[in-house]
C-alpha cells in the first residue's frame, strides 16, 4: 500500500487518528511519519523492548561487558533489561553504566538532564542560568587572553545583575 500523504513510497506505519470522536486510519511511509508532528505513539508494554531495539539499533550484547553480568542488588542481567524494557533497581544504572550510557544519549540527546524552567516564575532562574553561562565564558576568554571579548561579556553580566536588583550569583 502506498503512503497516503506522499503517494510515492510504501506505507510502513498504520495510524489511528481520533478527532471529534471519529477514528480514521492513515497509512504513512517512514519519511512522512517522521515529518508528521501530530503523531503520538501509545505502545503495548510487551513490544517496548523490541521497539527500542529496532529504533536505536540496540543490541543486548556488547563488547564491553557480557550479557550474563547481573546486577548485585536485584539480580537482573542486561539481556533481561532489554527484554523487559525496564531496569530492575537503582543499582542497575551503576552496574550497566557502560552499556546504558550510549543508549540514553541516543534516546535523550545528551548525558545530563537540564530540566525545564517554568514560564511564569522562571525569569529569575533563567537569569541565573544565563549569568552562570556568561561567567564560564568570561573565564574561558580570560584564559585565552581575549580581553576585548571578555570586557563585553563582563558588561553583559553586570547588566543582568542590575536588572535582577543587584543579585549576584555565587557560581
Amino acid at each position: 500500500m502506498l503512503c497516503q500523504q506522499c503517494q510515492k513510497r510504501e506505507a510502513i506505519m498504520q495510524l489511528f487518528i481520533t478527532e471529534n470522536d471519529q477514528t480514521r486510519e492513515v497509512y504513512l511511509c517512514e519519511t512522512c511519519a517522521k515529518k508528521n508532528q501530530n503523531v503520538s505513539f501509545v505502545f503495548h508494554p510487551a513490544i517496548v523492548p523490541e521497539f527500542l531495539q529496532a529504533l536505536f539499533g540496540f543490541n543486548a550484547t556488547t563488547k564491553d561487558q557480557p550479557a550474563e553480568m547481573k546486577c548485585p542488588k536485584c539480580g537482573i542481567s542486561f539481556s533481561g533489561i532489554t527484554q523487559i524494557g525496564k531496569l530492575g533497581c537503582s543499582t542497575c544504572y551503576e552496574t550497566f553504566e557502560t552499556q546504558l550510557e550510549p543508549l540514553l544519549r541516543r534516546v535523550h540527546g545528551g548525558g545530563q538532564n537540564v530540566g525545564k524552567i517554568p514560564v511564569r516564575r522562571g525569569a529569575a532562574i533563567r537569569s541565573r542560568v544565563e549569568q552562570r553561562k556568561l561567567k564560564e565564558t568570561l573565564q574561558t576568554l580570560i584564559q585565552q587572553e581575549a580581553f576585548e571579548e571578555a570586557a563585553i561579556v563582563r558588561d553583559q553580566i553586570r547588566k543582568i545583575e542590575q536588572s535582577t536588583g543587584g543579585e549576584k550569583s555565587d557560581s
